[in-house]
């Protein structure tokens, strides 16, 4: 099997809050090979399909911030949760364009374990999802 080069950004944690006025709030961080850390925070409708999207756009602020130069675009067209071979997993529906051709390409993240709920006692009723998760990306 051939050795994959090293990860240029990698995940390190999401959040999700559902604030009070009925909005909510998504705050992602990666990490960048170079040791630098980048943050993207994004608000938005404060339902769970929203949250969703609104933490797939923090992740893309993330990855601009992280990689992206001038004339670089990184737009999310959608994002799901559903059950893949019996795990959780998020969907990420992408148009991209970098380095020149745009792309649309599907990245996923296994939520495994599932974040906890609110009522598990995550400060701001935010549900986290920590580094590691094993996913990918697909032209």
């Amino acid at each position: 099997m051939a050795e994959r080069p090293p990860r240029l950004v990698k995940f390190l944690s999401a959040e999700v809050q559902h604030l009070p006025d009925g909005r909510s709030r998504a705050r992602v961080e990666l990490s960048h090979q170079d040791g630098g850390t980048f943050v993207g925070e994004v608000e938005g409708p404060g339902d769970d399909a929203a949250g969703l999207r609104l933490a797939a756009q923090a992740a893309a602020d993330c990855v601009r911030q992280a990689v992206a130069g001038k004339g670089d675009r990184l737009d999310v067209s959608g994002a799901t949760v559903t059950e893949a071979f019996g795990k959780r997993t998020v969907f990420v529906q992408v148009n991209a364009i970098y380095l020149g051709p745009r792309r649309e390409v599907l990245g996923f993240c296994l939520i495994d374990p599932d974040p906890a709920p609110p009522a598990a006692g995550v400060a701001g009723g935010g549900a986290p999802m920590q580094g590691g998760r094993r996913g990918g990306w697909a032209a």
